[in-house]
């Protein structure tokens, strides 16, 4: 309940894109839907592999944790304004978004 209050939250008040407006599953049929369109067995699995590869590469960790520390940096060590800490929660909560929808297709089940 508390994290479908977050969610809603987070898509109707402060209008951010969340995982499940990328990714989702039909409830009535099970099926697996990538921006409203149904994925195929094929995609499914191309994806998770995707998914995979992209989290042991270096870049991935390069792009995540050089951000993180910028945001760190900027946004909490060094802000002097309520704007500068409202760039960083913005620029973690897309992190968080990029690193929810890998692990959801990581996650996938074909």
């Amino acid at each position: 309940m508390r994290q479908w209050l977050i969610k809603y939250l987070l898509r109707s008040v402060v209008r951010v894109s969340i995982p499940e407006d990328v990714l989702r599953q039909d409830k009535k049929t099970g099926a697996i839907l990538l921006g409203g369109i149904a994925l195929t067995d094929i995609e499914k699995g191309a994806l998770n592999a995707e998914a995979k590869a992209i989290k042991n590469m270096r870049i991935w960790s390069v792009i995540n944790e050089t951000i993180k520390q910028q945001c760190y940096e900027r946004g909490w060590r060094d802000s002097t304004t309520i704007e500068h800490l409202n760039t960083a929660k913005i620029m973690y909560n897309v992190l968080d978004t990029q690193q929810s929808i890998v692990n959801s297709f990581e996650n996938m089940v074909r």
